[in-house]
């Protein structure tokens, strides 16, 4: 195996345990007798390693939940070929650090120094993620939230595709990041109404939960938002009527037929 090989097979394993439901479901692939073999392989090639190899191997390997002393020597080879990631590249590496909540010291603010030059670059879901990672890490990041607003307003204006998940993730990541950006929030509402039904539980509640965070009412949002979660109530977990029905609440929203 070079280093391609190993990086690709990585990412293919972590994609389709994923996919397939966790470890629950399905065992988890790092106790497979085979996967002191592929570490083998993954220390022999990671001098050669390059950026994306990095990346994707931190995102299997944090996808598949391994802690392993491999993960703290990929850390390393990212933080010293750094200046060289691209925008999907550093955004893996910050969900990486938040989704394994162990960051190496410096390495979230390392990623951050490298990205919010390169902000413009970033695509919407690279955005999401690394947004995610900062509110989930709880950063105090200002510079690179503002930052991320800015493009991802821009990107809204040029009718560039987001998937829901991107467009609730962004929302709720202003949240948690304390950052009032109304008029994207503003942006994102119009897209949710237009594209509503494409929306599943999890980005219907977290996008309401959202504005009514931050106390933001746009036109028909919770309207259009609250005919979709009725259609889509048998779907919805615990965590989600808890959420749907706290920002209805909270924002005085009349739905009564949501709510009973």
């Amino acid at each position: 195996f070079d280093c391609i090989n190993i990086a690709t097979a990585l990412h293919r394993i972590a994609r389709c345990h994923r996919d397939r439901g966790g470890p629950s479901h399905h065992g988890n692939p790092t106790r497979d007798v085979r996967w002191n073999q592929a570490l083998h392989h993954l220390s022999r090639n990671l001098p050669d390693f390059q950026p994306r190899h990095l990346s994707g191997t931190l995102w299997a390997l944090a996808t598949l939940n391994y802690r392993g002393s491999e993960l703290d020597t990929l850390f390393e080879a990212a933080r010293i070929k750094l200046r060289d990631f691209g925008s999907i590249d550093l955004a893996l590496v910050a969900w990486s650090i938040a989704t394994l909540k162990g960051e190496p010291t410096g390495l979230y603010e390392a990623v951050s120094d490298v990205a919010v030059p390169q902000m413009s670059d970033f695509e919407p879901q690279a955005l999401a993620n690394i947004c995610w990672a900062t509110a989930t890490l709880r950063k105090e990041n200002d510079v690179l939230i503002r930052h991320a607003a800015v493009v991802a307003s821009k990107l809204i204006d040029a009718d560039r595709p987001f998937r829901p998940h991107e467009y609730s993730t962004i929302a709720w990541s202003m949240v948690l990041t304390q950052a009032r950006e109304e008029p994207l929030f503003h942006k994102i509402a119009a897209k949710v109404v237009q594209n509503v039904g494409e929306f599943g539980p999890q980005e219907l509640t977290n996008t309401v939960w959202a504005f009514a965070s931050l106390g933001v009412r746009s036109e028909n949002l919770f309207e259009v938002v609250g005919e979709e979660c009725k259609r889509k109530l048998p779907s919805f977990n615990t965590q989600n009527l808890t959420n749907v029905a706290w920002s209805y609440m909270h924002l005085a929203v009349d739905s009564p037929d949501l709510l009973d």
